[in-house]
């Protein structure tokens, strides 16, 4: 492996962190219980070993489930949801090529679902991934009893080649008898012992640029309007830096804001001034992309930079109100950079700045940004 341009990635691990932002997006839009891409995952899992998936296949069984609901946050209904997430996810490294499984992954066995695909028309990862879903999102599979439990194997058997097929439905009866299925639902910790004991460990070498693909989905998903990332490339072109510096800078600008998918989009494009309550809850973020990127192996450095976004030189910023002795150089171009893109940006509450305003802004605040980077900015862009 070229440690220069390539690190040692795990899709499912990786899939794994991020579905801890992505619960949130589902929560505020379906109001599912948090972890409902883990429960969707377990149950999706449980099945496959019931059909016999190959470890390759329950491999990437799991990693379609996780990203199940990728395009939410910019998604207006099913439809959308189903084909941006299925264009979004073709950057990903599954470990076999599979057509349109998310772009399937409402559909009805009956041929009722939005596409109109029937019976076996419909790809067995989608057919999985619906019932998993479905199942999470109609009875919140973290709160167990005996009553919800009939519940839901009623509705299971009603839908019986209505929304589900047979050979699911019995393979779901056969998992659902033992009682150690239902409680390890309710808990996260039981669930990623499920699937780190199952799956085989396909962790292979990943080259940067790949990484740096990945990234943009996130920051699309969070922003679509952001240009961070270039921004970045540009300013690393600017001061020379080599590949490796470059590129991983430019994937820490994809996640520095991740975590803003916690909070609600309602609280982040609200008109009206922010009460203290809701300016702490934005203030959160970071904390949530450093619980995103500390749990990805190889993402040390990237983590390090992103979760030091909002900080600032006079210790005034957050999470952590670190002061400029514990900014980096790379830390203060991804400060100055996350600062110079927002303003340029238009918000529901005010107008996009020009360059030179967005400038001048900046200056003003050089007791909170590097001073040089700003006048570096200004040259660049």
């Amino acid at each position: 492996m070229n440690k220069k341009r390539e690190l040692v990635f795990n899709l499912n691990n990786f899939l794994i962190s991020t579905s801890t932002v992505l619960d949130y997006v589902q929560k505020q839009k379906k109001a599912t219980s948090l972890g409902h891409l883990k429960r969707a995952t377990y149950v999706a899992l449980s099945l496959g070993i019931v059909l016999k998936l190959t470890n390759r296949q329950l491999s990437d069984l799991c990693s379609y489930t996780l990203c199940s609901n990728l395009a939410l946050n910019q998604s207006t209904d099913n439809k959308s949801l189903c084909e941006l997430s299925n264009e979004l996810v073709k950057q990903f490294p599954f470990l076999d090529k599979y057509e349109d499984i998310l772009l399937y992954e409402k559909e009805h066995y009956d041929g009722t679902g939005i596409f109109g695909l029937k019976n076996e028309q419909i790809p067995l990862f989608s057919q999985i991934i619906f019932f998993a879903t479905t199942l999470d999102e109609e009875f919140d599979l973290l709160n167990f009893s005996s009553l919800k439990k009939e519940q839901i194997l009623n509705y299971i058997k009603q839908n019986e080649e209505v929304l589900f097929s047979k050979q699911l439905v019995e393979a779901f009866f056969e998992v659902s008898k033992s009682l150690n299925f239902w409680l390890d639902l309710q808990s996260n910790e039981d669930i990623l012992l499920f699937i780190y004991t199952l799956l085989e460990d396909f962790s292979a070498p990943l080259e940067f640029e790949k990484i740096l693909e990945i990234s943009r989905v996130f920051a699309y998903i969070q922003n679509p309007k952001s240009n961070l990332i270039t921004h970045v490339a540009s300013l690393c072109k600017y001061y020379n830096f080599e590949h490796k510096d470059n590129i991983t800078l430019q994937i820490a600008a994809g996640f520095c804001n991740l975590g803003k998918l916690t909070v609600s989009r309602e609280l982040l494009d609200k008109v009206e001034p922010l009460n203290t309550y809701e300016m702490e809850q934005i203030h959160t973020y970071p904390y949530y992309t450093k619980k995103v990127l500390s749990n990805i192996m190889g993402f040390n450095d990237i983590s390090s930079w992103a979760i030091k976004v909002q900080e600032r030189l006079d210790a005034s910023g957050y999470i952590f109100g670190f002061d400029g002795t514990n900014l980096s150089f790379k830390d203060r171009i991804l400060i100055n950079l996350n600062v110079f893109d927002a303003l340029l940006q238009e918000k529901p509450y005010r107008k996009a700045y020009s360059k030179d305003d967005a400038i001048k802004i900046m200056k003003a605040e050089d007791k909170k940004l590097d001073l040089s980077i700003t006048n570096d900015i200004s040259l660049v862009f």
